[in-house]
């Protein structure tokens, strides 16, 4: 990734407020973009982004993306040369309590912003973040690739599905001319998520309440990979996508290729704060085994995580211990966001050169 390339560039975010849309926009803030926010109410309390104190510095717009007149007037109004569409609903064991809202904003928003795009021409990259739970998981041990089906057992892996499918016809019917791609990654670990449903955040409720948490899936398999990592491949990709569309539209796999299990994982943790947990049963169906193959983004995007598995816990673990103990009003935290991100960049610069 050049990083001048994203100075004065007009992108827009969907879910800037959410874990992995706060850091990305973090992040294009630092580069010099031009940013335009658009997302609901805050997705829980607390939130990184209200931390980052980034309110004054981006066009922050409050709409729905299961409104088609919402997205369009964004796209419109702000007229993005790039599109990172993060807005979703994230959980998958709440979709099965919810499945209409799900397929509703997964599906139908990401169609919305597609039409917006095809409608108001002046979009040049558009990158869809998915999930690795696309692919039709037959529990094999080989890692997915991006030419294999696609296919779920629960509404948030066959809404994101279906969001795949949706941006292959756009780019094929309508964008041809636009680098219309889709980011498929796995579990991403990294300070500023409180997510419900999700490992992370209740290791990090265990540590602040003192309290056991239930593992449902102590031997189930992921792709663990650290925030940073993951949206320097987003980022790389919609670089690319930008400058030669034709080449690098379509499906891209980005994953530590570090096989551990979510037990594991509770371990790691444990190294650094004391955790206590049991073993529970799962309720809901949940793959416990899903590896992706990433050789074509590290072939072809150069892309390759820097941080192993052992540091992206320590700085995981490191955030949270600072936001909970070092400060009172939070407001620091986006200080220490900056350190943690800039040190990485610099890391970047140094592999890069």
């Amino acid at each position: 990734m050049k990083e001048s390339f994203f100075k004065n560039k007009r992108v827009l975010i969907t879910g800037h407020t959410g874990f992995k849309g706060s850091w990305l926009t973090l992040w294009l803030d630092q580069l010099g973009a031009d940013i335009t926010g658009f997302s609901l109410n805050p997705p829980s309390n607390p939130y990184h982004y209200k931390f980052l104190e980034l309110e004054n510095k981006i066009a922050d717009v409050h709409g729905d993306i299961r409104k088609a007149e919402d997205v369009a007037k964004a796209v419109r109004d702000y007229e993005p040369q790039m599109i990172f569409h993060l807005a979703a609903h994230p959980i998958l064991l709440s979709s099965y309590s919810d499945p209409v809202d799900t397929y509703m904003t997964n599906t139908i928003g990401s169609l919305n912003v597609l039409e917006a795009a095809r409608k108001f021409g002046n979009v040049r990259s558009f990158v869809n973040v998915t999930t690795d739970k696309v692919y039709a998981n037959i529990g094999k041990m080989d890692a997915y690739k991006e030419g294999e089906p696609l296919g779920s057992n629960d509404p948030y892996s066959s809404s994101k599905a279906c969001s795949e499918l949706i941006t292959q016809t756009y780019r094929q019917s309508f964008l041809s001319d636009t680098g219309v791609t889709t980011a498929r990654a796995g579990n991403v670990m990294g300070g500023g998520d409180w997510g419900k449903y999700r490992v992370i955040p209740d290791l990090v409720q265990s540590y602040v309440h003192k309290k056991e948490i239930e593992i449902r899936h102590p031997d189930a398999i992921r792709p663990w990979t650290h925030v940073f990592d993951i949206l320097n491949g987003y980022l790389t990709l919609g670089e690319m996508a930008y400058e030669r569309p034709k080449e690098y539209s379509g499906p891209w796999n980005f994953a530590s290729g570090v096989v551990k299990t979510v037990e594991d994982l509770v371990k790691e943790f444990s190294n650094h704060w004391s955790i206590r947990y049991r073993i529970g049963k799962a309720k809901l169906h949940e793959d416990k085994l899903l590896l992706l193959n990433s050789d074509k983004s590290r072939k072809r995007l150069k892309w390759k995580p820097l941080l192993d598995f052992e540091t992206s816990v320590k700085m995981t673990v490191d955030w949270y211990a600072y936001f909970y103990n070092n400060t009172r009003d939070k407001k620091p935290i986006s200080r220490y966001s900056l350190l943690q991100l800039n040190n990485f960049r610099n890391n970047l610069r140094k592999n890069s050169a």
